[in-house]
């Protein structure tokens, strides 16, 4: 699944490629596409903006028109500045004399107003993203240390309604960089604790937004030794999603 930090570099492509243009094509060639018969109000408008909010896509059009887009697990984005059309059906085709984009599959895709968004109860859920401009380590530290006690923390760590945007993958490294178990329960934890998890969830998303590349310590490195200790890297389904969770008995407590 797209994490937020793959989100918001898509968002800074899509925002370079075609924010400002007068968007001359919009179609959906895929009649499975949630959009089929909307696609085509985009066509004529301006795109204004693109931002992330956590693993949510939102550009917005000229007189308050907006695409909302989640990719899910198995949606993705193509986008070719001054390049051919990329081939096969996708969901949304959206073109200007200089570049185009294309959405394939995904979890959410929906011609709205800018209004609606503005009041979407999923949208409104959703907790602080750490690649937002406004975003308070601490106050986020102490909404992870509320949510319950008997919780464990790599599944609260994948609650977007506690903090938006971590997914597997960064969670996985923000734990093993804090040196905290993702079975420790948040009663367990102090302050600096939920503080180091918070910060290295930050961090590891804006070195992956900056740089292109996610770090990437024992992610999916299921039976090898860990790269610190040489404990034998476990792995087992958390949660009531089963995302499987990865973690060192020798360096995280």
């Amino acid at each position: 699944m797209a994490e937020g930090d793959t989100i918001h570099r898509l968002a800074r492509r899509l925002d370079a490629a075609l924010g400002g243009h007068l968007i001359d094509v919009a179609e959906a060639p895929d009649r499975r596409s949630p959009v089929h018969s909307r696609a085509a109000e985009l066509r004529g408008r301006t795109l204004e903006r693109v931002e992330a909010r956590g693993k949510h896509l939102l550009a917005s059009f000229s007189d308050g028109v907006a695409l909302h887009s989640h990719l899910g697990i198995n949606g993705r984005w193509v986008v070719r500045p001054g390049g051919p059309a990329p081939r096969g059906r996708p969901w949304i085709l959206l073109g200007s004399s200089d570049a185009v984009a294309a959405q394939f599959g995904g979890k959410l895709l929906r011609v709205t107003s800018e209004s609606r968004l503005r009041n979407d109860p999923g949208l409104l859920q959703l907790g602080p993203d750490p690649l937002a401009a406004d975003f308070d380590r601490e106050a986020a530290a102490r909404r992870l240390l509320a949510v319950g006690s008997d919780r464990e923390v790599g599944d609260a760590l994948l609650d977007q309604r506690v903090i938006a945007g971590i997914g597997n993958a960064i969670r996985t490294e923000a734990c093993f960089r804090a040196r905290v178990s993702p079975w420790r329960r948040i009663g367990d934890l102090d302050a600096d604790e939920a503080a180091a998890l918070i910060g290295h969830s930050e961090r590891v998303m804006r070195l992956s937004l900056e740089g292109g590349t996610r770090p990437r310590s024992i992610y999916r490195a299921t039976g090898r030794a860990c790269p610190v200790c040489g404990t034998t890297i476990r792995s087992r389904g958390q949660g009531d999603a089963n995302r499987i969770a990865y973690w060192c008995d020798g360096c995280q407590r």
